[in-house]
């Protein structure tokens, strides 16, 4: 399994840091977890990635950050040069079908699949299957719904990765998070000794680590004025495990 951070950012334009988007790839299998604005773009220049490849899109929530670039993306898919044929998968929380039916009165048939076949489902429960992986989700405490995203290689005894999106701990995250081994990708768009209702700082992502059993911390949503030492040091009194602030362009390969 391969871990790509595409945007390691907040909505909030830095130089060195786009919107929320996280590229899996499990085998032969292209997933992308949330597509901030800007991410179709990173996901090419980073992740390699040619957008009709990509197999199963995950959204952890609907804020703008997150999401903005649905629209762009279906549109691209429907050039000639980037052709697609297999079909594409799209899950999210509740509110996901409401969204695209406003991105489809806004855009119009330019946001209609072209040439493959498309599904577009609200996140229920229980986990799901995939050629070579298995997905499966729980809510975070947040303003609106938000589901952190787990991913596993369908093989037993492999590390999987969990993508938090947005939001603070929740006695249904703790529970599948600490269920097999993984790496935890946390948000935290606090700052150092901030807090900011909804999200997470350094210390709460470092301690939902610890109480997740995992193997290493991933810190993203990062927003401007917070330096990557300062966060890795609150976070590193709460987790014994190893820290990394996520930078875009990052590769981090799980074994």
């Amino acid at each position: 399994m391969r871990y790509i951070t595409i945007g390691s950012g907040t909505a909030i334009p830095q130089s060195r840091r786009s919107a929320p988007c996280h590229l899996v790839r499990v085998g032969d299998q292209t997933i992308v977890v949330d597509l901030g604005p800007g991410s179709i773009w990173g996901l090419v220049r980073h992740g390699r990635v040619d957008l009709p490849d990509i197999d199963l899109l995950l959204f952890t929530h609907l804020h703008m950050d997150h999401c903005a670039d649905m629209a762009p993306f279906m549109f691209a898919l429907r050039s000639g040069a980037l052709a697609r044929t297999k079909p594409l998968l799209i899950l999210g929380p509740r509110g996901l079908h409401e969204h695209y039916r406003n991105i489809q009165a806004t855009w119009g048939h330019r946001v209609d699949p072209d040439g493959f076949d498309l599904t577009i489902d609200e996140w229920t429960d229980g986990a799901l299957s995939w050629p070579g992986f298995i997905i499966d989700a729980a809510p975070t405490s947040h303003s609106i719904p938000n589901l952190a995203w787990r991913i596993d290689a369908e093989n037993d005894g492999d590390c999987g990765i969990i993508v938090t999106g947005d939001g603070q701990s929740t006695v249904e995250l703790t529970d599948l998070a600490s269920s097999a081994d993984h790496v935890l990708v946390a948000e935290s768009a606090a700052g150092p000794g901030e807090f900011l209702e909804g999200h997470m700082n350094p210390a709460q992502a470092g301690e939902l680590a610890r109480m997740c059993g995992s193997r290493k911390l991933i810190l993203c949503h990062i927003n401007p004025g917070s330096g990557s030492e300062a966060i890795m040091k609150e976070a590193m009194a709460h987790f014994e495990g190893e820290v990394v602030v996520a930078e875009d362009g990052m590769v981090v390969d799980i074994e």
